[in-house]
């Protein structure tokens, strides 16, 4: 299945403390949802670009916003 194969190729990251103290330090500074942060702290520590549609993420660096109203 195509999915299946995808999702292989992906890496699960465990949320150690140093990445979860990350995380609490990017909400409170970019005052992003608890996951969001999670998510953003992760993308962060491997210099990664977040594509999404959410606006939480809207402005920060090394994030692709596309807005769901230019679709």
């Amino acid at each position: 299945m195509i999915v299946t194969a995808l999702m292989e190729q992906g890496k699960v990251i465990p949320l150690d403390a140093a990445l979860a103290k990350n995380a609490a330090a990017f909400g409170l500074q970019y005052k992003l949802p608890l996951a969001d942060s999670i998510i953003f702290a992760t993308a962060s520590m491997y210099s990664a670009v977040i594509w999404t549609q959410d606006s939480d993420f809207e402005g920060l660096r090394n994030v692709k916003f596309v807005s769901k109203a230019s679709n």
